[in-house]
């Protein structure tokens, strides 16, 4: 039996299952575009823009405001991607991989004869050191790509190599701050350089960058709390493979559009993944998640910034897709019903501890208090 200390939780539960039926019901009739208006008011997202992709091949461009006064994005309106710059990166590495210009399968200190440089802050210069951990001679721009490099996701002591490289998966900034050293010093140009050239002018994102600029700065939503609050944010104005591009809806969808009609970059990122969640089918392959389904694959990656968060989820078969940017830390609250509506069925990385949950959300969305 339950005891009174109990009774307010239960009764929370109660009224929280009973909302959500309601919610589901009245989302499963509604429009893509009566969908995302739903959700961005129900979640306070100030600003989404979302790219779906149909047949391999960009659709359309929808958005939607869910603050008072409106702050509805446009076309070429820009956001932090955070960590939805992985995959662009691992799309350029392949890129220069077929070119003959990187072994996926050499170490990539065989790039670095000087050695790399951990930064304390990875948007700083200094402090730095020297990483002499021996067995980062080890991981491998393959490791990289696929979270199983050994290091951490960051570090700000003295850098080391946590597991042996190619033996378990382990998400890692810092790995693909490794291999950006080691394009860099390649192809003798920055990453933001380096972007632009290999994938940015080709696919025509003509608003998207590595590192903040005058145009990103005119057409950049301000980033915002839970509540809609503004929250102050940071330019980054260091490039940082990891977490730092800017980009549109437009741009990110004409990417993945690319992508996923590339059957042989397609082929490369699913061919060999690791095992994350062998329960969930979930696994990681050359940048992208991995899930798999009964007769299908799906990747995707998620980004998560202060004041921004993002998701991106396409079918391997079908080519049918989207890429959901939003200037809010509630925004990731869209992902699943709009993976629901436009992407059908269960999808089991939202059954996963992946995209994590954020205290001060859980925080600011309960009793108001937004830190």
């Amino acid at each position: 039996m339950h005891s009174l200390h109990a009774l307010p939780a239960l009764l929370l539960s109660i009224l929280v299952s009973g909302c959500a039926t309601t919610h589901r019901d009245h989302l499963a009739s509604a429009s893509v575009d009566e969908t995302l208006k739903l959700l961005a008011e129900r979640h306070n997202v100030c600003g989404v823009a979302l790219a779906v992709i149909r047949n391999r091949s960009l659709e359309s461009i929808r958005f939607a405001s869910g603050c008072t006064p409106a702050t509805t994005p446009g076309p070429d309106s820009i956001f932090q991607a955070a960590s939805l710059s992985k995959p662009v990166f691992a799309y350029a590495v392949m890129r220069l991989a077929a070119q003959g210009k990187l072994d996926l399968d050499a170490p990539v200190m065989d790039y670095l004869p000087q050695g790399y440089r951990h930064r304390s802050n990875p948007l700083q210069a200094e402090p730095s050191e020297l990483v002499t951990d021996a067995r980062l001679r080890a991981v491998t721009a393959r490791m990289v790509l696929n979270h199983t490099s050994g290091l951490p996701n960051w570090f700000s002591g003295r850098l080391s190599v946590h597991s042996t490289p190619g033996t378990k998966w382990n998400y890692s900034g810092e790995a693909y701050v490794l291999l950006q050293r080691a394009v860099e010093t390649i192809t003798k140009q920055t990453l933001d350089q380096f972007a632009r050239s290999e994938v940015f002018k080709p696919l025509a994102m003509a608003h998207s960058d590595y590192t903040w600029n005058d145009e990103i700065a005119r057409r950049l939503l301000p980033g915002a709390k839970a509540n809609g609050a503004p929250r102050a944010t940071f330019d980054l104005r260091t490039p940082v493979a990891a977490f730092s591009l800017y980009t549109s809806a437009a741009d990110y969808g004409k990417f993945m559009a690319a992508l996923l009609g590339d059957s042989a970059a397609i082929a490369q990122v699913t061919a060999s993944p690791v095992t994350v969640d062998a329960r969930l089918g979930l696994s990681w392959g050359l940048g992208w998640g991995i899930e798999r389904a009964v007769d299908d694959s799906y990747i995707w990656q998620w980004g998560n910034n202060p004041g921004y968060r993002a998701f991106a989820i396409a079918s391997v078969r079908s080519g049918d897709g989207f890429v959901m940017l939003t200037n809010s830390e509630n925004g990731l609250e869209l992902a699943k019903p709009l993976a629901e509506k436009i992407l059908p069925g269960d999808h089991k990385l939202f059954h996963s501890t992946l995209l994590g949950w954020d205290p001060l959300n859980l925080i600011c969305n309960a009793v108001r208090i937004c830190l």
